[in-house]
């Protein structure tokens, strides 16, 4: 268990994303206890122990959703009645035939969103106040840009040029532009006189910030934030991109899903590959 915590320590600090499952309550027979956890990344690597046969593959499904969605969840794994009216729960249908039931809480541990600001402006100050604030990453190497960061130039008079270059090209998953829209227009003329095309111009949101009224530099600031978080819940769906965890054959034997990537037992039926969980189903798929 110790390593178990260890591991999620030096991942955390390492900012990479997993999911920490955890067994909170089962019904013998299962070999997983109250208690045993397990670490899932990304790419359907699992550290730990929270069950084997039909639990891991619905586990390892279940954490990748987890990732995508940033939303913890409880699973139920039983032959007991579904209990689809909880929010927050998965259930699924016990197939194995050691039987036994387990309940194992998912919980996604993913990096902070990145927030690059450019500039020194009283709006820039308060955005990078009201982003560390709200859980974002407050950076300031533009190198580090990518899909999932939001980038802010608020220079606001105090080298527009220069601090809306530095980071134009890049694709962010926000980019906004604290400027009035006659002074956009003066920059994106600018940017395509030195090269920048209409298509790299496009990415940028101008004026930056939710139409709210704002008057003050602090109300600009509330805002652009606003923006950033309405984005950000609206595809917390798809926060990041990640490497997908395919799990999509039945093993027409016990009803269990099966990674066709991974499975070790398969069989040739006309013309198709059928994928089982373990040999015993195998062969009485053979024998039948």
């Amino acid at each position: 268990m110790e390593n178990i915590f260890d591991q999620c320590s030096q991942l955390r600090a390492q900012e990479e994303p997993f999911v920490l499952a955890t067994v909170v309550a089962y019904k013998s027979p299962q070999s997983a206890k109250p208690g045993s956890r397990a670490i899932i990344k990304p790419d359907g690597s699992i550290s730990g122990w929270v069950g084997g046969g039909c639990v891991q593959p619905i586990v390892l499904r279940e954490a990748k959703r987890a990732l995508k969605t940033g939303q913890p969840k409880l699973l139920t794994i039983s032959p007991d009645a579904a209990r689809d009216d909880w929010k927050g729960v998965e259930s699924y249908r016990m197939t194995c035939e050691g039987g036994g039931s387990l309940e194992i809480y998912l919980e996604p541990f993913l990096p902070k969103p990145k927030l690059l600001i450019v500039g020194d402006s009283p709006v820039a100050q308060t955005v990078a106040q009201l982003g560390e604030l709200l859980d974002f990453k407050v950076i300031k190497d533009t190198s580090q840009i990518d899909e999932a960061t939001y980038v802010v130039v608020a220079t606001m008079g105090n080298g527009d040029e220069e601090g809306l270059l530095s980071v134009l090209g890049s694709r962010p998953k926000y980019f906004g532009l604290v400027a009035s829209e006659k002074k956009s227009q003066a920059l994106f003329e600018y940017a395509r006189e030195v090269g920048f095309t209409d298509e790299q111009l496009g990415v940028i949101k101008s004026p930056a910030g939710l139409e709210l009224g704002a008057e003050t530099m602090q109300e600009i600031a509330l805002s652009v934030i606003a923006e950033m978080i309405q984005l950000r819940r609206a595809n917390s769906a798809q926060p990041m991109s990640l490497p997908v965890i395919e799990v999509e054959a039945i093993d027409p034997i016990c009803g269990m899903r099966v990674n066709p990537a991974t499975a070790k037992y398969q069989s040739e039926f006309e013309g198709r590959t059928i994928y089982f969980c373990c040999l015993r189903c195998k062969e009485t798929f053979d024998r039948s």
